[in-house]
């Protein structure tokens, strides 16, 4: 595995844990939150172009920064 791919990789995984710790403050429950998120990121799972897995990461933290500034 290249740096930039354990670079991307980490990244992915940090969006994802903050994700989730964010969302247990989620309106309609954790319960609703986690099996969408989960959805969301298996939906992009077979990502392998870098310019591809960079644009699903800006796209996250736009959805982050957003949930963030909800609550």
């Amino acid at each position: 595995m290249s740096n930039s791919q354990v670079i991307l990789r980490y990244q992915v995984k940090n969006l994802y844990k903050r994700l989730l710790f964010i969302g247990r403050e989620y309106p309609l429950g954790y319960s609703y939150f986690r099996p969408r998120l989960k959805k969301a990121f298996l939906k992009n799972r077979d990502l392998k172009n870098e310019d591809d897995i960079k644009k699903a990461i800006e796209t996250g933290e736009y959805v982050y920064k957003g949930m963030s500034y909800n609550w």
